[in-house]
């Protein structure tokens, strides 16, 4: 997907609504509002154009000034090789 295509955009609602993944929606609606980040939480997922992949993600929760919008930076890497042999 471009740029323009995502930005401003709820990571559920991207393509296809591919990436509303059951385990992801609660991480990033429940436990970031709680414990503010989570590291290398692996989703393995078959996606429509690209097949069957394995990912870590990470994320943590970006303060605002006041009144800002709650925002979250999300780092995620394909690691769907390192998991064959």
């Amino acid at each position: 997907m471009s740029p323009e295509e995502t930005q401003n955009r709820r990571i559920f609602t991207l393509g296809n609504r591919q990436w509303n993944i059951p385990e992801l929606r609660e991480l990033l609606e429940k436990n970031i509002p709680e414990k503010r980040e989570f590291e290398n939480f692996r989703v393995e997922h078959t996606f429509p154009n690209i097949g069957r992949k394995t990912m870590l993600l990470n994320a943590r929760k970006i303060e605002q000034k006041a009144g800002g919008r709650e925002l979250i930076l999300l780092a995620i890497e394909d690691v769907t090789k390192e998991g064959k042999s």
